[in-house]
């Protein structure tokens, strides 16, 4: 494997020939060192062209010298023609390099409409993990043997999780802490776990942040290699890569990873991953999709949602959640009371204002969930599993349910249907199949 490091001799491409230097030593790959001629230097007279090229080489000697104190593996020197990113991706892709380093002195506080140096178009539209030093310290440091601290903005993606594997793979050379970080919008997170819709744009909800905890570590319970694992989640009010360099500054990180969808034109005005190449004030590691499988694990039963509207069928769906759920697994016995309508209207009036889920009045709350704790089965204390109760008030059956179970986290949703087609089916609708639609959970749908 190979590592390519661009280089145009200035103080932030000697930054950049150290840490790709570096961590060839610590990879054991071949590094190259890349100089890309303007197209104008090639329109010279013969004789200037011929010197221009013997400086080059005597210079790429020199930085070679320097380097060769950082890694033992060779290191090549290449003067290449053309556009300087686009030239430097293709000679990564023809060695097939494993990265990209170049330097970069940043934009800080510049507009970002001024998108377009060559390291973030490079890193945008390259098919190859790029790294943009802004500071070499750090990385030298790390490839010595001591600790790295980075920051992974994680949201679920492809490119998300294989900037994750990247940083894996960085674990196991040495110790990187890793500091998992979620940025989120107030209303969309209270949308999907289904809270009240009464909230702060600007302040910090605990409760969202500690549901947004628990998943990430739910999704990531554990990376190979040494180093810490922490998880955070970030409230956003603008920017995602605002605040998720705000993460990194308070978590005091000397490396942001992010992985890129690609995005080119006007569309990287809105990537996450060219915003933060552009702020960040340290180096940042954009990593594209690497085309790997997603992780899996042995799925576990440990909680279940079934819902249930008292029909013989929506009781009998309660059956089949106990016979799902584990031995000491946890099941939620759910009912779902629709807002809609003059009832509703008048309900809502005493509902208590900072709720964190629409829920019934006392009386009726209390009357409901005895009728689903009768409905317990026996293989219950058999199985040692715990049932709980949930009374949900809501203008949308499907959609309570499917954020109640992002809420709870639960393994899996128990719902019945009676499997109407046709006609039937575009009168009464059919809650299960919006449900399948609308959660991300596996679904078992019981059938009469």
């Amino acid at each position: 494997m190979a590592i390519v490091c661009g280089v145009d001799f200035s103080s932030w491409s000697s930054s950049a020939a150290i840490t790709a230097a570096s961590l060839a030593g610590r990879t054991n790959d071949l590094l190259y060192l890349v100089h890309v001629l303007e197209p104008h230097v090639e329109r010279m007279e013969p004789a200037a062209f011929a010197r221009v090229q013997s400086l080059l080489h005597e210079r790429l000697n020199a930085e070679i010298a320097r380097l060769e104190a950082f890694t033992t593996r060779p290191i090549e020197a290449v003067v290449l023609p053309g556009e300087v990113s686009e030239a430097v991706r293709q000679f990564a892709l023809n060695k097939k390099a494993r990265l990209i380093v170049v330097g970069s002195a940043g934009h800080g506080a510049g507009a970002l409409v001024k998108l377009g140096g060559s390291s973030e178009r490079l890193a945008s539209g390259c098919d190859i993990p790029v790294l943009v030093v802004r500071e070499p310290d750090s990385m030298t440091a790390w490839a010595q043997g001591k600790g790295l601290r980075v920051v992974v903005g994680f949201d679920d993606s492809e490119a998300s999780m294989s900037a994750l594997r990247w940083v894996e793979a960085l674990r196991t050379l040495a110790p990187v802490d890793v500091v998992l970080g979620r940025v989120y919008y107030q209303d969309e997170a209270h949308r999907q776990y289904g809270l009240s819709r009464r909230f702060s744009y600007t302040d910090p909800d605990p409760r969202v942040e500690s549901l947004i905890e628990r998943d990430l570590k739910a999704h990531v319970p554990k990376l190979e290699g040494s180093g810490e694992l922490l998880y955070r989640a970030k409230l956003a009010v603008g920017r995602v890569a605002d605040h998720l360099l705000e993460l990194a500054e308070a978590e005091r990180c000397q490396l942001v990873v992010v992985g890129t969808h690609g995005r080119q034109g006007l569309a990287r005005m809105w990537s996450v991953s060219a915003a933060a190449l552009h702020l960040s004030r340290m180096s940042v590691l954009v990593v594209p999709p690497d085309g790997k499988p997603a992780r899996v694990t042995q799925p576990r039963v440990k909680r279940v949602l079934v819902t249930t509207d008292f029909s013989n069928l929506g009781n009998s769906a309660v059956q089949w959640a106990y016979a799902l759920a584990e031995h000491g697994a946890e099941v939620y016995l759910t009912h779902v009371t629709l807002t809609t309508g003059l009832a509703g209207e008048l309900a809502e009036q005493y509902l208590p204002s900072a709720d964190l889920l629409p829920q019934a009045p006392a009386r009726v709350e209390l009357e409901v969930a005895a009728r689903l704790r009768a409905l317990t089965p026996g293989i219950a204390s058999e199985k040692g599993i715990v049932t709980r109760t949930e009374v949900i008030r809501a203008p949308s059956a499907a959609q309570a349910i499917a954020d109640a179970a992002e809420r709870l986290a639960a393994d899996v949703i128990v719902i019945s249907s009676h499997g109407r087609t046709g006609f039937a089916r575009t009168i009464f609708g059919s809650v299960a199949e919006e449900v399948m639609k609308t959660s991300r959970k596996p679904v078992f749908i019981v059938r009469p």
